[in-house]
């Protein structure tokens, strides 16, 4: 089958307006939900007239790949999930082409005067924004209650999509985009993009980024004009879909109408254990909110409905965090036992992400150290919120040097645990890639052979540098060409700890042949010296 798509016969250009965009996108949001911040934002910054020049002069039609990160990381007990982290350049030059496409894939969509599709509503503003921040989950809950409470309607379908943004196939997104563009030049470089990152698989947009949105949001319309066309009342979060109906006949061809459109149309499938048919009673009971009953449940249960109320009950809205709730949200938070809510959720066979996630970012903001010693005595259950474990004892500021000596020590002896994969040992080392507050350099050396994986290695050169190894960067120097590009611009970054009559003549051998963002972090390094 021909492309939709043809390849422009012209290049094309981002302009500095859509970069500027891009960059404070970047700044103000992040790069990727699942982990640490890429230290090289910090580097484009300081370059950033440059960086920007240099991409504003790359023909995106041509653009060559730039090498992501994927890490396969726990998303419950038994689950995973890959998360990706764009290279910092190509995640820029993406969102750019966004900044162009955005709004016209926004324009296919449902009206939002039809209060049918809540979610990830395209709009372009300050700062970088994205989504309009009216259309948040609290909107959608209220939205279904007034639904569920019209008179005729009996019985509501509450589905799920599995595996949204992995099961995403290229072909529904090449469609949408030429309905959007009319195959124009910017549809063709993100769909390239797209292709590029899939490799050898015809689905899948990156877990994480921002932009997977509103393309997945997209390539959703025909379910969404589907649902409609054969009269259904429904509304739509994402992935989360609800129909309304007269009653249990109705629903069973609603459900049957939603899952043969998903799987005839997408391939997708929906979520056994969070598709059902309940009564409205059943619906309304399961997610009410209201004050009486979340004073009578348990303190994890409390916590739940609250984060159902602002939004925060899946994966996908886990970059958010307690400053973004309502303050009607954040007094009930604050009015809770928050270290025996801690406790109550460690307590359990697998404690809750999104509550956890919370917690420990309201924690660390309060320097509510209370709870250090069981969080470290706990790891092994807390592996699929080890990125919200890691920033918030990085948070801690009430922490004496023998603490945190102590804390860092525990947690380099916690990567000899069975239950650490990849991803765990990754975040984990990532707390001493920002500073040397938790004084461990004499062990990282002997890591890099213990724990090979790219991934790892990168963050250990980074703390390396942090700690002020310099015997380890000018030992090593030669072996930098046969470096992957993510432990290569780490190592860049750590030799500033190198004394300035060894440093200054290495970085000046590499500025005539180095990559762009070499090129920035090198400049950023020399300002900013890690030791």
């Amino acid at each position: 089958m021909p492309p939709l798509i043809p390849e422009p016969s012209a290049p094309l250009y981002l302009s500095h307006k859509a970069l500027d965009w891009a960059f404070e996108h970047a700044q103000q949001f992040g790069d990727t939900v699942f982990l640490p911040a890429a230290f090289e934002y910090a580097a484009i910054r300081h370059s950033w007239d440059s960086v920007r020049g240099w991409l504003a002069a790359q023909d995106m039609v041509r653009w060559a790949p730039r090498p992501n990160r994927r890490l396969l990381a726990p998303k419950s007990r038994y689950s995973f999930r890959y998360v990706t982290q764009l290279d910092p350049l190509e995640y820029l030059a993406f969102t750019a082409l966004l900044h162009e496409v955005g709004p016209q894939l926004e324009a296919t969509r449902s009206p939002v005067s039809d209060e049918t599709v809540i979610s990830w509503r395209f709009l372009l503003g300050p700062n970088g924004q994205m989504y309009d921040p009216t259309y948040e989950w609290v909107l959608f809950t209220q939205r279904c209650q007034n639904l569920a409470l019209a008179d005729s309607i009996e019985s509501v379908v509450v589905a799920d999509i599995a595996d949204f943004f992995p099961r995403v196939y290229i072909h529904p997104v090449e469609r949408v985009l030429v309905k959007a563009t009319g195959a124009s030049p910017y549809a063709y470089c993100i769909l390239r993009h797209i292709r590029n990152w899939n490799a050898l698989v015809s689905y899948g947009l990156p877990v994480g980024v921002s932009g997977s949105r509103i393309i997945a949001e997209a390539t959703l319309n025909d379910i969404d004009r589907g649902l409609s066309g054969a009269g259904f009342s429904y509304c739509r979060y994402a992935d989360d879909i609800r129909i309304f109906c007269l009653n249990e006949i109705e629903a069973r061809r609603a459900l049957e109408l939603l899952a043969g459109m998903l799987f005839e149309n997408h391939g997708h499938t929906l979520q056994p254990g969070k598709t059902d048919i309940l009564t409205v009673r059943e619906y309304l009971k399961r997610f009410d909110i209201s004050a009486e009953r979340v004073e009578a449940e348990s303190l994890t249960s409390r916590f739940h409905h609250l984060m159902i109320e602002a939004g925060l009950n899946d994966d996908y809205h886990a970059g958010r965090d307690y400053d973004d709730l309502s303050p009607e949200v954040q007094e009930q938070i604050d009015g809770m036992n928050l270290v025996a809510l801690f406790n109550e959720q460690v307590g359990t066979e697998r404690s809750d992400p999104v509550i956890m996630r919370i917690l420990l970012h309201r924690m660390a903001q309060l320097n509510i150290d209370d709870i250090v010693d069981d969080l470290l005595a706990n790891l092994e259950s807390l592996t699929h919120v080890m990125d919200s474990v890691v920033n918030y004892l990085a948070a801690l500021r009430r922490l004496d040097e023998q603490r945190r000596y102590s804390i860092g020590k525990r947690v380099l002896d916690s990567l000899a645990l069975p239950t650490m994969g990849t991803y765990e040992r990754f975040c984990l080392i990532s707390l001493f890639t920002k500073n040397s507050e938790f004084n461990q350099g004499g062990l990282f050396e002997s890591l890099l052979t213990r724990f090979p994986e790219p991934a790892i290695r990168r963050e250990l050169v980074l703390a390396l540098g942090r700690a002020g190894q310099s015997h380890w960067f000018m030992a090593n120097r030669r072996g930098l060409p046969a470096m992957d590009p993510w432990t290569r611009r780490a190592f860049l970054a750590g030799f500033s700890c190198v004394s300035s009559d060894a440093r200054s003549p290495f970085y000046r051998s590499l500025r005539g042949g180095a990559d762009a963002l070499e090129t920035a972090v090198i400049r950023w390094a020399e300002a900013n010296p890690f030791a």
